[in-house]
């Protein structure tokens, strides 16, 4: 792709996003160069545990100023879909989408992510378990993923093609990717891609802690150390509230409207293991970069950075730099977004590659928080202080339970 016509690049040409680190593009850039977290114990309704669980929450946002019209809408909303709708509002304006300047039925969207809304689920249940005849008719709507598919188009007025697609982890970039395939079929001129908030209940939690995938046991009196990727006393995920927004199109249409690219998407690998295990596969992860690396026509040496999967995990981190190791991106630098923002699920692919584009801007590698002995010291890792570097070409990893293995190669 890298010597194909304008027509057939992929462009980036919007971002809108929400952390617990940084609410908007500015912010979130600020928060992540200087190596900003906000661990602590969950505390938001529906998470409550004997012993709290450790993660990284939003603060309260109200979303019911943004569109006025459609106040009484965004109130029966979930707390996943007021989010995306602002996220989608930034990226919207970023983008310079301006109603009635664009071809609405052009216009396509995609949702990363499924069973998002487990916490809303599970606090309706408790709440209407006596009186289940004056539950509200609307959980008869956002009890399904696409409920934020319509509300996403009815306020943004989005007429194109629309669905949502699960990859578990690697949701973000499975969205990234169909958004891409959307535009190069031709389906749409531009396409909305949407990491969506996995708005995680106590029983979540409980599962993936009794699963053994996340932490954390050995820091639970010391929240803002339990996140700690590739360093030798992790011991599991740390959860991240959060939502990323991508605009992406044809860097020709771009070009035509008058707005300036972020980066491009050169290539992908997409591709399971044949495995439903939460283990992770050193092949799969090394077929989904080597695919990324051919379609996007580079070498592995032409890659100047990485943004691991990382997530804490005692075989997932391991398994990853064996992978890396073996495409033969030893020489990059190397960091771990989540580190900063927690494991944001669903959302992550699309969060960290706005991290990606944001660091490839500023010329600055973001910390890795708790990075303080990694498992594997040969390696060019970014720790606990920030690096200047100059970014070229980058890969996104985003890897998940069920064997499906992602990444995204990004030219600056």
């Amino acid at each position: 792709m890298e010597n194909s016509p304008d027509s057939a690049k992929i462009a980036i040409t919007g971002m809108g996003i929400i952390t617990s680190i940084g609410q908007g593009i500015t912010a979130f850039q600020e928060a992540l160069l200087s190596g900003k977290t906000q661990f602590d114990y969950l505390r938001r309704p529906g998470r409550e545990a004997s012993q709290p669980f450790i993660g990284s929450e939003l603060p309260d946002i109200t979303v019911k100023s943004l569109f006025p019209e459609y106040g009484g809408l965004l109130n029966t909303a979930t707390w996943t879909a007021q989010i995306a709708t602002i996220a989608v509002s930034e990226a919207w304006k970023d983008a310079k989408l301006i109603n009635g300047q664009i071809n609405q039925k052009r216009i396509g969207l995609v949702v990363g992510g499924s069973n998002f809304q487990q916490r809303y689920q599970q606090q309706i249940w408790d709440r209407y378990r006596s009186n289940p005849e004056f539950l509200r008719p609307t959980y008869g709507m956002a009890v399904w993923d696409t409920d934020l598919i319509g509300l996403l188009s009815q306020c943004f007025q989005i007429h194109g093609e629309g669905y949502s697609v699960s990859g578990a982890s690697a949701s973000g970039a499975v969205a990234i990717i169909h958004a891409a395939r959307q535009i190069l079929m031709g389906v749409v001129d531009i396409s909305i891609v949407v990491g969506a908030l996995f708005d995680i209940s106590a029983w979540e939690c409980q599962g993936l802690k009794n699963l053994g995938a996340m932490g954390s046991e050995r820091f639970a009196n010391t929240p803002h150390l339990a996140c700690r990727p590739f360093d030798q006393d992790r011991d599991g995920f740390i959860y991240g509230e959060g939502c990323g927004v991508l605009v992406l199109e044809k860097a020709d249409h771009a070009k035509q409207r008058g707005v300036n690219s972020y980066g491009q998407l050169m290539g992908w690998g997409l591709g399971l293991d044949g495995n439903r295990s939460p283990s992770p596969s050193q092949e799969g992860e090394e077929r989904a970069m080597n695919s990324a690396l051919a379609m996007a026509d580079l070498k592995p040496e032409q890659i100047d950075y990485v943004n691991t999967h990382g997530t804490s995990s005692p075989l997932g981190d391991y398994t990853e730099i064996a992978a890396l190791k073996s495409v033969g991106l030893s020489h990059c630098l190397l960091n771990a977004t989540k580190s900063l923002t927690g494991h944001c699920l669903t959302a992550a692919g699309v969060i960290e590659v706005i991290a990606t584009l944001l660091q490839m801007k500023a010329g600055v590698c973001h910390p890795t928080h708790n990075l303080v002995n990694p498992i594997d010291p040969s390696l060019h890792w970014v720790q606990e202080t920030a690096v200047a570097a100059e970014i070229q070409y980058a890969i996104s990893n985003s890897f998940a339970f069920g064997g499906i293995n992602t990444a995204l190669a990004i030219r600056k």
